[in-house]
């Protein structure tokens, strides 16, 4: 009974450590996630930069579609 509880100790220790190996040097989709990171960085710099007119354009598009739906 224990050999075989034993064994699959050992063959589960085995599979956990070939995992996170893999985990942490698997490189694959390193690149992706960079220049995910990247887009958003510039969307939250232009976001910040132009706050003010971004600010202006959503309040003129909600009361232009405010003004349509009440004229309806």
């Amino acid at each position: 009974m224990f050999g075989k509880v034993d064994t699959m100790y050992l063959d589960a220790k085995i599979r956990w450590e070939q995992f996170a190996d893999r985990l942490l040097h698997e490189e694959k989709g390193a690149s992706d996630i960079v220049a995910i990171m990247v887009v958003i960085v510039i969307l939250l710099a232009v976001a910040v930069v132009f706050k003010g007119q971004l600010e202006g354009l959503v309040s003129a598009v909600f009361g232009k579609a405010t003004d349509w739906v009440n004229s309806n």
